[in-house]
């Protein structure tokens, strides 16, 4: 028999998530036979799948001995000795980062589960800063509240507690009332500002994405010249809606591809990243402000969250500058 007490990070659970995510080892069918022979109870009383945790419930799960050692074993959490991020605004409820280029956000598959992730060095760093003590969860882990690609630097939100991350996630899900923007090198010279709609569609198989106004999800996207220079642009992104490579697949829709984006791209963007020495493509989330948080996150509204360039798109402006200014002196 095992008796555990609901904290704060495990209340308002459905019942079964919670009993799923503490037997970690335990298949599902054997949890739902608890349920079904009423071996787990709530307060000494037996209670349904969808029961919502709360506050101080003590949940008792009856197995034996044997079961307990073979499934009451916690999710091993991997942790990185590496701090490639900064942090841009933290508080007892978020934690707020500048991711750079080249670092996953969390592990993918079992291909990338031995590489860094931000969420390795994050959960490090809350450790470190005793703002995260695994041995006192049961089962919460401070997590993303959203992704970025791993080659997209810039502003990536973790929640702290479950109660933050649960109204990050829906604030997410609602993009409306928000505000997410992103600067971006665009191959070609963009001489006005612009809108783009076009519907998108992502396929499973192959993870590509594509633009297709009968099958697919409605997409806004909204670019600002901020600067031109010979054969690339700079631009201000800001998306009205949150589908995956929105911004990538958007631009390349209007011929005006990221430079150096490899699954998005074409033969003079990938011509212009080795003359720029760019590895990767330039997509930086410079901000993201909330106008739609309630409750305990509340107080957050209106605040900028914004992310520094890091030194290596710095240089890359710098490059396009340097040669501006030589081609002007000819």
């Amino acid at each position: 028999m095992i008796q555990v007490i609901i904290s704060s990070n495990d209340q308002n659970m459905r019942l079964d998530k919670f009993v799923k995510k503490y037997l970690y080892n335990a298949p599902s069918s054997f949890i739902y036979k608890l349920f079904r022979k009423k071996d787990i109870k709530v307060n000494k009383k037996p209670q349904d799948i969808s029961y919502i945790t709360r506050l101080n419930d003590v949940i008792t799960i009856y197995i034996s001995k044997e079961q307990e050692e073979e499934f009451l074993d916690k999710k091993e959490l991997v942790f990185s000795n590496k701090k490639n991020f900064e942090v841009i605004y933290e508080d007892e409820n978020v934690l707020v980062v500048n991711k750079p280029d080249n670092l996953l956000v969390h592990d993918g598959d079992d291909k990338s589960k031995n590489e860094d992730t931000l969420t390795k060095q994050v959960l490090s760093y809350l450790i470190e800063n005793n703002s995260y003590d695994p041995n006192k969860e049961n089962v919460f882990v401070p997590s993303l509240a959203h992704r970025i690609d791993r080659n997209t630097s810039g502003v990536v939100i973790f929640g702290k507690t479950s109660i933050a991350l649960k109204e990050l996630f829906e604030a997410f899900k609602n993009h409306e009332g928000m505000d997410k923007e992103y600067l971006a090198l665009v191959s070609g010279v963009i001489r006005q500002n612009g809108k783009i709609e076009a519907k998108l569609i992502k396929n499973e198989k192959t993870k590509i994405v594509n633009v297709d106004e009968v099958n697919g999800k409605s997409a806004i996207t909204l670019y600002e010249v901020i600067k031109t220079f010979k054969d690339a642009t700079l631009l201000k992104i800001k998306i009205l809606t949150g589908r995956t490579h929105q911004i990538r697949v958007h631009m390349k829709y209007i011929n005006h591809p990221l430079i150096g984006d490899l699954k998005y791209g074409s033969a003079s963007s990938d011509k212009l990243a080795k003359k720029y020495w760019m590895s990767n493509y330039f997509l930086h989330a410079k901000k993201i402000c909330f106008h739609n948080l309630k409750n305990e996150l509340a107080y957050l509204n209106n605040k900028e969250f914004i992310a520094p360039l890091f030194d290596n798109k710095k240089q890359i402006i710098n490059r396009l500058l340097k040669e501006d200014n030589l081609n002007d002196k000819h």
